[in-house]
């Protein structure tokens, strides 16, 4: 009955909620399924907040499946996901990793990392920045800007704060795509896989990019060094002791 109402309610609705909270709630795997479904079928009426705990969305191998489908949506309206408790392994990252890549919107993504390795910490990246070459770079996520408890990689976390920083993300993808192709070795050859529209953003965003990026640099190190000082007080306290 409770679900029933919930979904009748949200069928009624003209608007997306911008708030859904069902982190308290308790349904069975096939009665959650078809909540997702349902947002999948009504994606104008998808809240923009959605709040779960990890057993709403299932227990077994294909668990972030339905939630993958969700995100992979082009009318998908959702910018703020925390799913407490769930803890996703390298495949099920590496899928909710892909089905971001043409996401506009997702701003915020809470899930537990402890347990990624390394290969899904390369998807990630990819996903934040392709340097397969300059249009690869351009067509990244630069939406994403929050991922997480327990990230554990300088370079995704540079990505994650210039997302966020950033509203008009062209100039993030200049930032991005002048770190990655203009620091370092570049050749005129390069500029053959670009579009013209992409060497016309580059040209008016050069200088704009190069302050995107060193500032989302300069934070990201001034937080690690406040890190590592709060770490080196305790171990004063603990000499003390």
């Amino acid at each position: 009955p409770l679900l029933r109402r919930i979904m009748t309610g949200l069928a009624n609705r003209s608007s997306p909620l911008e708030n859904l909270s069902m982190s308290h709630c308790e349904f069975e795997d096939h009665c959650v399924e078809g909540i997702f479904s349902f947002f999948k079928d009504k994606p104008e009426i998808l809240p923009r907040k959605l709040t779960l705990v990890s057993h709403c969305i299932g227990h077994d191998d294909n668990r972030c499946s339905i939630m993958t489908r969700l995100l992979m949506c082009q009318a998908c309206s959702l910018e703020d996901l925390t799913i407490s408790e769930l803890a996703p392994s390298d495949d099920e990252m590496v899928d909710i990793a892909t089905a971001l890549e043409r996401n506009t919107t997702l701003k915020r993504l809470m899930i537990d990392l402890t347990n990624l390795k390394m290969r899904a910490y390369d998807r990630i990246r990819l996903l934040l920045c392709d340097t397969k070459n300059i249009i690869a770079t351009y067509h990244s996520n630069h939406t994403l800007g929050v991922l997480g408890y327990k990230m554990r990689d300088s370079k995704i976390s540079s990505y994650l704060k210039l997302n966020k920083k950033y509203s008009d993300k062209r100039l993030v993808a200049a930032a991005k795509i002048i770190n990655v192709h203009f620091a370092h070795n570049f050749h005129l050859g390069n500029f053959d896989m670009m579009k013209s529209q992409v060497l016309a953003l580059l040209v008016s965003y050069t200088n704009l990019g190069f302050r995107a990026w060193e500032e989302a640099v300069d934070e990201e190190s001034k937080e690690n060094g406040d890190e590592d000082e709060g770490d080196e007080d305790e171990g004063d306290e603990d000499e003390g002791d």
